[in-house]
Protein backbone atom coordinates (compact mmCIF):
# COMPACT_ATOMS: atom_id res chain seq x y z
CA UNK A 1 0.00 0.00 0.00
CA UNK A 2 2.95 2.27 1.09
CA UNK A 3 4.10 1.64 -3.00
CA UNK A 4 1.04 2.69 -4.18
CA UNK A 5 0.76 5.92 -2.64
CA UNK A 6 3.95 6.79 -3.79
CA UNK A 7 3.19 6.07 -7.21
CA UNK A 8 0.03 8.38 -6.96
CA UNK A 9 1.72 11.06 -5.34
CA UNK A 10 4.50 11.06 -8.16
CA UNK A 11 1.58 11.00 -10.92
CA UNK A 12 -0.15 13.41 -9.88
CA UNK A 13 3.37 16.08 -9.59
CA UNK A 14 3.80 14.82 -13.10
CA UNK A 15 0.16 15.72 -14.29
CA UNK A 16 0.76 19.59 -12.11
CA UNK A 17 3.48 20.14 -13.82
CA UNK A 18 2.47 19.12 -17.60
CA UNK A 19 -0.50 21.30 -16.89
CA UNK A 20 1.54 24.71 -15.10
CA UNK A 21 1.34 27.70 -16.71
CA UNK A 22 5.03 28.49 -17.06
CA UNK A 23 5.14 25.36 -19.12
CA UNK A 24 2.30 25.98 -21.65
CA UNK A 25 1.57 28.76 -24.12
CA UNK A 26 -1.85 30.84 -24.36
CA UNK A 27 -4.67 28.77 -23.25
CA UNK A 28 -2.52 25.84 -22.34
CA UNK A 29 -0.92 25.58 -25.91
CA UNK A 30 2.68 24.65 -26.16
CA UNK A 31 4.80 27.39 -26.26
CA UNK A 32 5.67 28.65 -30.39
CA UNK A 33 9.22 27.80 -31.54
CA UNK A 34 11.75 30.40 -30.98
CA UNK A 35 11.93 33.69 -33.72
CA UNK A 36 14.55 32.75 -36.50
CA UNK A 37 17.42 35.64 -37.42
CA UNK A 38 15.57 38.65 -37.69
CA UNK A 39 14.73 40.88 -41.60
CA UNK A 40 17.04 43.12 -43.09
CA UNK A 41 15.52 44.22 -45.68
CA UNK A 42 11.51 44.25 -45.13
CA UNK A 43 8.14 46.30 -46.14
CA UNK A 44 9.42 49.41 -44.63
CA UNK A 45 13.31 49.76 -44.84
CA UNK A 46 14.37 52.79 -46.61
CA UNK A 47 18.25 53.02 -47.95
CA UNK A 48 20.23 56.07 -48.90
CA UNK A 49 23.20 55.32 -51.00
CA UNK A 50 26.45 57.72 -52.02
CA UNK A 51 29.48 57.07 -54.24
CA UNK A 52 31.20 57.13 -57.69
CA UNK A 53 29.88 56.58 -60.96
CA UNK A 54 31.78 56.01 -64.41
CA UNK A 55 29.71 56.89 -67.38
CA UNK A 56 30.66 55.31 -70.55
CA UNK A 57 28.43 56.16 -73.51
CA UNK A 58 27.75 54.30 -76.51
CA UNK A 59 28.54 57.69 -78.48
CA UNK A 60 27.05 56.86 -81.92
CA UNK A 61 25.64 59.41 -83.74
CA UNK A 62 23.32 59.46 -87.82
CA UNK A 63 25.22 61.46 -90.37
CA UNK A 64 24.78 65.12 -89.83
CA UNK A 65 22.11 66.33 -91.88
CA UNK A 66 20.67 67.56 -94.60
CA UNK A 67 23.20 66.80 -96.95
CA UNK A 68 20.81 68.15 -99.40
CA UNK A 69 20.40 71.61 -97.35
CA UNK A 70 24.22 70.94 -96.13
CA UNK A 71 26.10 68.79 -98.56
CA UNK A 72 29.52 70.02 -97.29
CA UNK A 73 28.70 67.82 -93.79
CA UNK A 74 28.24 64.92 -95.84
CA UNK A 75 29.01 62.03 -93.74
CA UNK A 76 30.53 63.42 -90.84
CA UNK A 77 29.47 61.91 -87.04
CA UNK A 78 29.29 62.77 -83.73
CA UNK A 79 31.44 61.22 -81.14
CA UNK A 80 31.59 60.98 -76.95
CA UNK A 81 34.01 59.68 -74.43
CA UNK A 82 33.73 58.23 -70.89
CA UNK A 83 34.07 60.01 -68.13
CA UNK A 84 33.66 59.72 -64.02
CA UNK A 85 31.44 61.77 -61.65
CA UNK A 86 29.52 60.91 -58.36
CA UNK A 87 26.35 59.23 -57.88
CA UNK A 88 22.92 59.39 -55.10
CA UNK A 89 19.85 56.93 -54.84
CA UNK A 90 17.33 57.11 -51.99
CA UNK A 91 15.19 53.77 -51.68
CA UNK A 92 12.15 52.51 -49.27
CA UNK A 93 10.30 49.32 -49.96
CA UNK A 94 6.64 49.37 -49.53
CA UNK A 95 6.09 45.69 -49.41
CA UNK A 96 8.73 42.67 -48.47
CA UNK A 97 11.11 42.07 -51.95
CA UNK A 98 10.41 45.12 -54.34
CA UNK A 99 11.45 48.52 -53.34
CA UNK A 100 10.69 52.32 -55.19
CA UNK A 101 14.36 53.77 -56.49
CA UNK A 102 15.04 57.34 -57.16
CA UNK A 103 18.53 57.71 -58.81
CA UNK A 104 20.84 61.03 -59.29
CA UNK A 105 24.06 60.25 -61.34
CA UNK A 106 25.59 64.25 -61.22
CA UNK A 107 27.02 65.96 -64.00
CA UNK A 108 29.89 64.10 -66.33
CA UNK A 109 31.89 66.26 -69.02
CA UNK A 110 32.82 64.20 -72.23
CA UNK A 111 34.81 65.35 -75.21
CA UNK A 112 32.19 65.50 -77.90
CA UNK A 113 34.31 64.96 -81.24
CA UNK A 114 33.47 65.16 -85.15
CA UNK A 115 35.13 62.64 -86.96
CA UNK A 116 35.33 61.18 -90.51
CA UNK A 117 37.02 65.43 -91.78
CA UNK A 118 38.77 63.52 -94.67
CA UNK A 119 35.64 63.09 -96.52
CA UNK A 120 35.79 66.39 -96.73
CA UNK A 121 38.86 66.68 -98.56
CA UNK A 122 40.45 69.58 -97.33
CA UNK A 123 44.60 69.74 -97.13
CA UNK A 124 43.45 72.92 -94.81
CA UNK A 125 42.12 70.52 -92.28
CA UNK A 126 44.61 67.54 -91.31
CA UNK A 127 43.90 64.33 -89.47
CA UNK A 128 40.17 62.77 -89.65
CA UNK A 129 38.81 63.99 -86.11
CA UNK A 130 38.40 67.49 -84.21
CA UNK A 131 37.39 68.34 -80.41
CA UNK A 132 34.32 70.56 -80.37
CA UNK A 133 34.07 71.15 -76.65
CA UNK A 134 32.99 69.59 -73.58
CA UNK A 135 29.48 67.72 -73.59
CA UNK A 136 27.74 67.51 -69.95
CA UNK A 137 25.06 65.81 -69.00
CA UNK A 138 23.05 64.84 -65.36
CA UNK A 139 20.46 62.03 -65.63
CA UNK A 140 17.77 61.03 -62.96
CA UNK A 141 16.24 57.94 -62.15
CA UNK A 142 13.10 56.59 -61.16
CA UNK A 143 13.00 52.82 -61.38
CA UNK A 144 11.33 49.34 -59.56
CA UNK A 145 13.78 47.48 -57.96
CA UNK A 146 13.10 43.09 -57.18
CA UNK A 147 15.48 41.70 -54.18
CA UNK A 148 14.11 37.72 -55.06
CA UNK A 149 16.63 36.27 -51.69
CA UNK A 150 14.97 36.12 -48.36
CA UNK A 151 14.82 39.24 -46.09
CA UNK A 152 16.72 38.07 -43.64
CA UNK A 153 19.77 38.19 -45.23
CA UNK A 154 22.62 40.36 -45.58
CA UNK A 155 23.83 39.98 -48.96
CA UNK A 156 20.88 41.43 -51.00
CA UNK A 157 20.89 41.59 -54.62
CA UNK A 158 18.61 43.50 -56.74
CA UNK A 159 17.01 43.91 -60.33
CA UNK A 160 15.65 47.16 -61.67
CA UNK A 161 13.69 48.37 -64.64
CA UNK A 162 11.67 52.10 -64.80
CA UNK A 163 12.78 55.70 -66.81
CA UNK A 164 15.53 58.17 -67.09
CA UNK A 165 15.75 61.41 -67.76
CA UNK A 166 18.95 63.10 -68.78
CA UNK A 167 19.69 66.96 -69.19
CA UNK A 168 22.24 68.40 -71.46
CA UNK A 169 23.87 71.76 -71.74
CA UNK A 170 24.88 73.87 -75.24
CA UNK A 171 29.05 72.80 -76.00
CA UNK A 172 31.07 75.77 -76.88
CA UNK A 173 32.63 74.89 -79.49
CA UNK A 174 36.56 75.55 -79.07
CA UNK A 175 38.04 78.28 -81.50
CA UNK A 176 40.09 75.75 -83.94
CA UNK A 177 36.35 74.26 -84.68
CA UNK A 178 35.36 78.24 -85.52
CA UNK A 179 38.54 78.25 -87.91
CA UNK A 180 37.50 75.00 -89.37
CA UNK A 181 33.47 75.56 -90.01
CA UNK A 182 35.15 78.81 -91.89
CA UNK A 183 36.21 77.32 -94.46
CA UNK A 184 34.10 73.92 -94.52
CA UNK A 185 30.79 76.49 -94.21
CA UNK A 186 31.56 80.01 -94.68
CA UNK A 187 31.11 80.99 -90.85
CA UNK A 188 31.09 84.15 -89.76
CA UNK A 189 31.38 83.40 -85.85
CA UNK A 190 31.03 81.07 -83.16
CA UNK A 191 29.64 77.95 -83.47
CA UNK A 192 27.28 76.05 -80.43
CA UNK A 193 26.16 72.41 -80.56
CA UNK A 194 22.58 72.02 -78.57
CA UNK A 195 21.67 68.89 -77.65
CA UNK A 196 17.74 68.12 -76.56
CA UNK A 197 16.73 66.89 -73.39
CA UNK A 198 15.44 63.47 -73.84
CA UNK A 199 13.49 60.77 -71.36
CA UNK A 200 13.96 56.76 -71.81
CA UNK A 201 14.09 53.59 -70.11
CA UNK A 202 16.40 52.52 -67.91
CA UNK A 203 17.58 48.95 -66.16
CA UNK A 204 19.53 47.95 -63.49
CA UNK A 205 21.40 44.98 -61.83
CA UNK A 206 22.65 45.59 -58.27
CA UNK A 207 23.87 44.35 -54.87
CA UNK A 208 24.21 45.88 -51.25
CA UNK A 209 26.21 44.57 -48.52
CA UNK A 210 25.25 45.06 -45.19
CA UNK A 211 28.18 45.14 -42.94
CA UNK A 212 26.59 42.74 -40.25
CA UNK A 213 23.44 41.44 -39.48
CA UNK A 214 23.07 44.38 -36.78
CA UNK A 215 24.37 47.03 -38.44
CA UNK A 216 22.79 49.88 -40.90
CA UNK A 217 25.92 50.39 -42.68
CA UNK A 218 26.26 48.73 -46.08
CA UNK A 219 28.51 48.81 -49.15
CA UNK A 220 26.49 48.78 -52.62
CA UNK A 221 27.74 48.32 -56.00
CA UNK A 222 25.68 48.66 -59.12
CA UNK A 223 25.80 48.68 -63.17
CA UNK A 224 22.86 50.85 -65.42
CA UNK A 225 21.85 50.93 -68.78
CA UNK A 226 19.99 54.04 -69.97
CA UNK A 227 18.44 54.29 -73.17
CA UNK A 228 19.08 57.45 -74.17
CA UNK A 229 18.14 58.65 -77.98
CA UNK A 230 18.88 62.93 -78.39
CA UNK A 231 18.83 65.06 -81.22
CA UNK A 232 21.49 67.62 -81.28
CA UNK A 233 21.52 71.19 -83.97
CA UNK A 234 25.40 72.28 -85.01
CA UNK A 235 24.43 76.70 -85.16
CA UNK A 236 26.69 78.87 -86.66
CA UNK A 237 26.08 82.52 -88.50
CA UNK A 238 26.18 83.14 -92.36
CA UNK A 239 25.89 85.74 -94.62
CA UNK A 240 23.44 86.00 -97.15
CA UNK A 241 20.64 87.49 -98.98
CA UNK A 242 16.75 87.62 -97.73
CA UNK A 243 13.98 88.17 -99.95
CA UNK A 244 15.11 92.05 -100.84
CA UNK A 245 18.53 90.78 -101.99
CA UNK A 246 19.93 92.56 -98.92
CA UNK A 247 22.77 91.13 -97.28
CA UNK A 248 22.61 90.05 -93.39
CA UNK A 249 23.18 87.40 -91.02
CA UNK A 250 21.71 84.17 -90.91
CA UNK A 251 21.96 81.14 -88.67
CA UNK A 252 22.63 77.82 -89.85
CA UNK A 253 21.40 74.48 -87.63
CA UNK A 254 22.86 71.12 -89.36
CA UNK A 255 20.66 68.20 -86.70
CA UNK A 256 21.74 64.71 -86.48
CA UNK A 257 20.64 61.72 -84.14
CA UNK A 258 23.15 60.93 -80.89
CA UNK A 259 22.56 57.65 -79.19
CA UNK A 260 24.39 58.28 -76.22
CA UNK A 261 23.12 55.25 -74.30
CA UNK A 262 25.42 55.04 -71.54
CA UNK A 263 26.53 52.28 -68.91
CA UNK A 264 26.66 53.28 -65.63
CA UNK A 265 28.76 51.78 -63.52
CA UNK A 266 28.05 52.86 -59.48
CA UNK A 267 29.91 52.00 -56.59
CA UNK A 268 29.35 53.69 -52.77
CA UNK A 269 28.29 53.30 -49.64
CA UNK A 270 24.57 53.47 -47.78
CA UNK A 271 22.42 53.55 -44.55
CA UNK A 272 19.54 51.82 -44.18
CA UNK A 273 16.61 52.76 -41.67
Amino acid sequence: MKKERILASLAFAASAIVASPSMAGPSGYAPPAPSGPKAVYEAGTAVVRLGGAYVDPDSTSGNLRDPYIFPEFSGLKYELDDNTTWQFSAMFMPIDHFSIEYGYVGESNHDLEVRRLRLLGLPEIPGNRRNLGNLERTSSTLLVNWFPVCKESWVQPYIGFGTVYTHFDSVTVREPVNEDLALIADAIGPARVSVDDTWGWAGQIGIDIVFGRDSNWLANAAVQYHDVETTTSLRYPVRGLDNQDMERRFLNAVRTDLDVDPWVFNLGVGYKF
